[in-house]
């Protein structure tokens, strides 16, 4: 099981680099989301239900309002 928490640790860093290193705000906003589930897993496999349940669904809710406000705005040709 320690491999489990280490692949989604790992999928979690690779998400911080993708939000690091990319040159569009789509790319950018794809990658909190993937950084935010991986970490919602490794949180739900230590026992943080709720902490993980409400990780989810306010933290991924207002990325989704600034993303839809971010890609309103952005003038990217990606």
């Amino acid at each position: 099981m320690l491999s489990f928490v280490l692949c989604f640790f790992m999928m979690f860093l690779l998400g911080v680099a993708v939000v690091v290193l990319s040159p569009s705000p789509y790319f950018s906003a794809l990658g909190l989301v993937f950084v935010a589930v991986s970490g919602c897993i490794v949180i739900l496999y230590h026992g943080g239900t709720f902490l993980s349940l409400v990780l989810v669904l306010l933290y991924l809710g207002g990325m989704m309002v600034v993303f839809v406000y971010l890609a309103a705005l952005a003038a990217d040709p990606y």
